[in-house]
């Protein structure tokens, strides 16, 4: 008998770890009441219900600072989306990529959060990250919503040395930023999609990392944005607004919804941003079909 035991005893931390590995390839795990971490290869993203995303990490680096997301209704200050409503439980859909859905809802307005998370094969140090977020006018009359995505990317683990700058993607109402890091690191995030409501075209801010978040501060006035497109060489930050009229709720137009996809790859590579950028599209609509699926519409 004792010679069976090494050998049996092997085999069971063999398939453990084994299990441990196919479960961890595509997961979502709570860390805390309002904390998630969602995982895909060589990724992994912590989302904060009431307080945003970060870190990102990729084959062991962290990319990311800070990112969350901010709004203002008419002439009204700005508040962070978590202050709409007290977090609830989000829906998950587990996978290769993962996917976490939240929704805040007040009686005057509703925004849904949809990530998905694509990694790579470790020691790729590139990854995706999709997003699909859906504004609602709760109120039984019009509204005017201003809506902001603040970002602070550390590409290559290191904050200074970054370059920004915002391009015109082709649209008309999109977007599309492209950040360059010192250790050659590169971020791409682009307004895939934009549909509901009536939109403007977005302002822009880029800029030096100074810790006011470009006036994005609970119950500051809402800032306006001047459209300075490129910041660096330094610790740099960015963010973007949308202003948008929604129609009275369960009247046509009463919502919209803005989808996003960021790539990070590990040096700047034109034909390597396109061809990440097509996969990462196929597997964000994808599981953005299944999310849908999953979770509950307004």
């Amino acid at each position: 008998m004792r010679v069976l035991i090494k050998p049996l005893a092997s085999r069971a931390r063999f398939y453990q770890n084994t299990l441990i590995a196919i479960l961890f390839a595509g997961s979502v795990v709570q860390s805390g009441a309002q904390v998630y971490t969602l995982s895909s290869q060589n990724s992994s993203l912590q989302i904060n219900l009431a307080g945003g995303l970060s870190p990102w990490t990729i084959d062991g680096v962290n990319e990311l600072n800070q990112q969350w997301l901010y709004y203002s209704v008419g002439s009204g200050p700005v508040y962070s989306i978590d202050t709409i409503a007290p977090w609830s439980t989000p829906s998950i859909s587990h996978g290769s990529a993962p996917t976490l859905t939240e929704i805040y809802s007040n009686s005057i307005i509703s925004v849904k959060t949809l990530y998905t998370l694509q990694g790579q094969p470790s020691g790729s140090d590139k990854a995706t990250l999709g997003s699909s977020i859906t504004i609602n006018n709760n109120s039984g009359s019009a509204q005017t919503y201003h809506f902001y995505q603040y970002s602070d990317f550390y590409l290559g683990g290191v904050p200074g040395g970054q370059n920004v700058q915002f391009n015109i993607n082709g649209a008309g109402t999109a977007y599309q930023v492209v950040q360059n890091g010192l250790t050659g690191v590169t971020l791409t995030g682009t307004v895939i999609a934009l549909s509901g409501g009536n939109p403007v075209a977005p302002a822009e801010e880029a800029g030096i990392y100074n810790g006011t978040m470009f006036g994005l501060v609970n119950g500051n006035p809402a800032p306006i944005f001047d459209n300075t497109l490129t910041a660096g060489p330094g610790n740099v930050d960015f963010a973007y607004e949308w202003d948008v009229n929604l129609a009275a709720s369960g009247n046509p137009g009463s919502s919209i919804t803005f989808s996003e996809i960021q790539v990070v790859v590990p040096e700047p590579s034109s034909v390597g941003l396109v061809v990440s950028g097509m996969v990462a599209l196929a597997f964000f609509y994808r599981r953005r079909q299944v999310g849908q699926h999953n979770c509950s519409s307004f």
